[in-house]
Formats: structure tokens, C-alpha cells, sequence
């Protein structure tokens, strides 16, 4: 999401870390299922704040937030995230994203999942991302505090990419999008998340656009929780001449309800 930045001041009860040029390009929705196991309605909000003093004083802000609603047979996810950056006085919004998704069925082994996404990403000169899609997901570990997830399906992706020269590129492409979760509790108030992505086109499968990421969680109460993670991403084919390969660690305060 941004260069490596330092946590000045206590104005927020919050904190990011970030380190190199990353940028989410794989929303990882299995952050949330925990929250959402049980029935009824839930919620987190996640809120960071850096600033940073060179030639001229930056301040990023940035919300992510998550709704969902379990029913007795049937989950459903509303994420967004908007992340602002002001460079003295001047501010804008500088990347942004909305993901909707249901889970049928979703105490079964096997749940039917939909999902909607849109996405822009000024860092990466991403004007828009917008996808629709459909999966099938498999819980083939329950033991315990351990548990396991794979899921695979299909979505159609359209993209507008803003290059540094010339014209905007625009395509529209039919992927595979399939993980592999693992979480786990040390404790019950210490949480592990291990998770990887792989989105591929089927005419260019072994050439995709893959995520591997690790989150620890600390429970400092009933309500707030300490996340801890990192996420490395490699794109095989940037549209545009973007890094392959970006990672970021982050230090976040994650507020429940």
C-alpha cells in the first residue's frame, strides 16, 4: 500500500506499520470468517494512521471495515476499505475497495459461495477492478482450535490500468481464484492465520497473480485485538510495468461489535 512509513504521535488508538512498495491486489476475506461463525449480526473496524516527515509532510489514514450476517444456514460478508493520503494541505483518496459475498450453507463441509468485488489502486495506477464470481468451499479440517478451508471457483475480472505513458488499458478476463486457509488458536486469546491465493487465467494457469499471507491476532479484550501481518504478493503478467513481487507487514487495532 505505501513505502516503508514510521508510527508517529497517539492521536489515533491505533497502528500500521508498512514496509516496501505494496498494495493489496488479493482482497483475503478469510481475515473475518472467525467473526462471522456465529449466528446473528457482527462487525469489525479496522482504523491506522501514519505521518511522515521528509521534504514535505505526508499523513495516510486509512478504514477498513466488515459487516456480516450468519443465519442458521447461510453467511454473508460486506467489506471496505478507503484509505486517504494528505501531502501538506492537499489530500485524496488513494486506493479504495468494496467486496460483497455469500456463503450458502455455510456450516456444511461444502458451501455454493457468490461474490462481487470493485477495487481501484492509485499506487499501482489501477483505475478500476471490477469482478463477479462463483466458488464452491470445502471445510476438510475441524479439530479442535485448528481448522482448514479450500476453496475454488470462477469470476469474470474487468480492468482499467492508468500506465505512466500513453492511453488507459482496459481488459476483461475469465480467471480461477482458489485458496487454502488454516487457522488456529494458541490460546484463547492468540489466533493464527495462514492463508494462500492463486488467480490464474485457465489459457495462462501457470502464470498467476498469487498471495501468501500470516496474521497473528492478540486479544487485548472483549471487543479490540492486535493484529500482526504479513502478505507477499507476485504478479506473473502486470498489465502495466508495475513490481511483480510486493510485500507489506502491518500492525493494526481491530475494533469488534
Amino acid at each position: 500500500m505505501s513505502f516503508f512509513k514510521s508510527f508517529a504521535g497517539t492521536v489515533f488508538a491505533a497502528s500500521t506499520l508498512f514496509f516496501a512498495d505494496a498494495s493489496a491486489q488479493i482482497l483475503n476475506v478469510e481475515r473475518v470468517r472467525s467473526g462471522a461463525d456465529s449466528t446473528g449480526w457482527g462487525g469489525e473496524i479496522g482504523l491506522d494512521l501514519t505521518i511522515e516527515k521528509y521534504d514535505d509532510r505526508v499523513t495516510t489514514a486509512e478504514n477498513e471495515s466488515a459487516l456480516f450476517y450468519t443465519s442458521k444456514n447461510h453467511n454473508y460478508i460486506l467489506l471496505s476499505s478507503l484509505e486517504f493520503v494528505d501531502v501538506e494541505g492537499s489530500s485524496i483518496i488513494n486506493s479504495g475497495y468494496v467486496h460483497a459475498r455469500s456463503t450458502f450453507r455455510s456450516k456444511k463441509k461444502f458451501s455454493p459461495e457468490l461474490f462481487l468485488q470493485y477495487q481501484y489502486n492509485n499506487n499501482l495506477r489501477l483505475a478500476k477492478r471490477q469482478l463477479v464470481g462463483t466458488g464452491i468451499r470445502y471445510r476438510f479440517l475441524s479439530k479442535g482450535r485448528l481448522s482448514g478451508t479450500f476453496s475454488t471457483g470462477f469470476m469474470a475480472e474487468n480492468e482499467e490500468w492508468n500506465p505512466k505513458e500513453g492511453t488507459n488499458i482496459e481488459n476483461t478476463f475469465i480467471k480461477s481464484t482458489s485458496n487454502v486457509a488454516l487457522r488456529g488458536s494458541i490460546n484463547e486469546a492468540t489466533s493464527l492465520l495462514l492463508i494462500g491465493y492463486y488467480q490464474a487465467r485457465p489459457d495462462l494457469f501457470f502464470e498467476p497473480r498469487s498471495t501468501l499471507e500470516s496474521q497473528l491476532g492478540v486479544k487485548l479484550s472483549r471487543h479490540i485485538t492486535l493484529a500482526i501481518s504479513f502478505v507477499m504478493t507476485n504478479d506473473a503478467r502486470p498489465i502495466i510495468d508495475i513490481p511483480k513481487v510486493t510485500y507489506e507487514l502491518e500492525n493494526s487495532l481491530i475494533f469488534t461489535f
